[in-house]
């Protein structure tokens, strides 16, 4: 289906048909510039002295151009394409892989179990004995004694006083202020205004106008063409190698250490911990009352006396002693072991690859171009001409002026007034006065103390105690050991492949065809016209 597009050109190539013109029109063209535009020429004709008078009339006259455009079609255009499609070929490709399997191994460990064994281990320890002693101290005891204390202090008295403060009256006086105000007023005042008359004149113009002219000429092209290029690439395809390689495996063997461990046991020690301690203590004494003949009389009084108080103390006693034990470690022992290692390599393989290559290829294509060309007309233009007047007006205008009043008010005045006034000051007196209070005073005496001291002596025991032992144990252990072998087998896969392929491509050209048509083009011209002259009219003056 064809699209089309007319698109009209930016200039017009007018081939003007060749209308005869009339009499008049002639008659008018001879006549010149000496015609100005809105006046009619007027002529006397043979019956000039009957009554008539021949005068040109303006006449719009049509006549028909040929305008050639210029359209745009598309034209479809049928080319060989080659294009590259996908193809997906299946081929065997034999695959080589490592499979790992565990396999089971029986091996002989040797174990350690722990037992333990009584044995009866001679024990030494420190036992700690408290023995008391008596020591003089010398304690000061707290006595409080009273005494009198002369003290001064201060006391604060309020006195009144009186002081004269200024104080401020506000009286109101009459005064005269002069007050200024504006007034508006309205002034006439001449101004200046011009005025600008729109006047027509009439002049002849030459006018230029630029026409494109269609010029064909042959233009040489460049495009791109795709070509496929048989190629020899070297690809890298890997390939699985096996190599035997010596590696150093590290395994853990048993050792046996002999290790002192200190064995810490608990004994239950009891321990004195007691002290001397004052306490009142009733004594009586007899004393005889009037001689032997009224007997005696029994006096009790209380006396401080030390006394030792015992306290028992039940104590939990650490002791140590160092055994032998056996203990077992494992260390490491390295062996070079063989071991198959399966590794890939690329090797290189030629291949034959249709690479795509490029080319230019050139070719002529008609191009049609336009070139301007300039044509000169005279044609009449009337243009409007503004002259500018003076004129003289009166305009109202609104001036303020200023105006001077003279005003009476009230002004308040501050007038200063003493009055007495009644304060109350703080006055400060000293007054002494006797003050009774106790005095705390030390005392020494001399006081007997029971101190407790610590004596340490050595004490043998026999301890039973129970010993771990560790026996080695023979115990056979399966191992699952992992072992890798070579597999081949046979994988289908699909290769994609380009296969060029021809294909009919259309594509839509646009080229330019030239088409008449036929425009209206108005022109206006002058006809002369008979019509009665005026009775009252002068003789028309001979042009010059």
């Amino acid at each position: 289906m064809l699209q089309h597009a007319k698109t009209l050109a930016a200039t017009v190539v007018v081939a003007l048909a060749a209308i005869p013109l009339p009499s008049s029109r002639a008659a008018v063209i001879e006549q010149g510039p000496a015609m100005a535009a809105g006046q009619s020429a007027v002529a006397p004709s043979a019956q000039g002295h009957g009554g008539t008078t021949t005068i040109m009339v303006p006449q719009d006259q049509v006549s028909y151009e040929t305008v050639y455009v210029s359209e745009s079609v598309q034209v479809p255009v049928t080319q060989t394409v080659t294009q590259y499609q996908t193809e997906y070929r299946t081929q065997t490709v034999p695959v080589t892989r490592t499979v790992s399997e565990q396999v089971p191994t029986t091996q002989t460990q040797t174990q350690y179990r722990t037992e333990y064994r009584t044995q009866t281990v001679p024990v030494t320890r420190t036992v700690t004995e408290q023995v008391p002693s008596t020591v003089n101290q010398t304690r000061y005891r707290t006595e409080y004694r009273t005494q009198t204390v002369p003290v001064t202090r201060t006391i604060c008295e309020q006195v009144p006083a009186t002081v004269n403060q200024t104080q401020y009256r506000t009286e109101y006086r009459t005064q005269t202020v002069p007050v200024t105000r504006t007034v508006q007023e309205v002034v006439n005042v001449p101004r200046a205004v011009t005025v600008h008359i729109p006047r027509q004149q009439t002049v002849q113009r030459t006018v230029t106008r630029t026409e494109m002219v269609p010029v064909t000429q042959m233009q040489t092209r460049q495009r791109c063409v795709t070509v496929m290029k048989t190629v020899a690439q070297t690809q890298y395809q890997p390939r699985a190698v096996t190599v035997m390689t010596s590696r150093v495996q590290t395994s853990c063997a048993p050792e046996n250490y002999t290790v002192t461990v200190p064995v810490t046991t608990l004994q239950r020690v009891v321990q004195e911990r007691g002290g001397y301690e004052t306490q009142r203590v009733p004594l009586t004494t007899a004393t005889p009352a009037c001689g032997a003949v009224c007997g005696t009389v029994m006096t009790t009084c209380y006396v401080n006396q030390q006394v030792y108080v015992s306290r028992p103390v039940v104590c939990m006693v650490p002791q140590t002693s160092y055994v032998q034990q056996t203990r077992t470690r494992m260390v490491p022992v390295q062996q070079t072991v063989q071991v198959p290692e399966t590794r890939t390599e690329m090797v290189p393989v030629t291949v034959n690859v249709q690479v795509p290559e490029q080319r230019v290829e050139s070719f002529q294509v008609p191009v049609t171009v336009y070139q301007p060309r300039q044509v000169s007309e005279t044609v009449p233009v009337t243009t409007t001409v503004m002259a500018s007047e003076q004129r003289s007006e009166t305009v109202p205008t609104v001036q303020a002026r200023q105006v001077t009043e003279y005003v009476t008010q009230q002004v308040p005045v501050s007038v200063p007034v003493q009055v007495p006034i009644t304060v109350m000051t703080t006055r400060q007196r000293q007054v002494t006065e006797n003050i009774t209070q106790q005095v705390p005073v030390s005392v020494s005496e001399q006081v007997p103390v029971t101190v407790m001291t610590t004596q340490q002596r050595q004490v043998t025991e026999n301890v039973t105690q129970q010993v771990p032992v560790s026996v080695p144990v023979q115990v056979p252990v399966t191992v699952m050991t992992t072992h890798q072998r070579q597999v081949s087998e046979n994988v289908t896969q699909q290769v994609p492949v380009r296969v060029p392929v021809q294909v009919p491509v259309t594509v839509m050209t646009t080229q330019q065809r030239q088409v008449p048509r036929q425009v209206a083009v108005t022109r206006r011209v002058m006809v002369p016209m008979t019509v009665p002259a005026p009775l009252s009219s002068p003789p028309p003056s001979p042009q010059k």
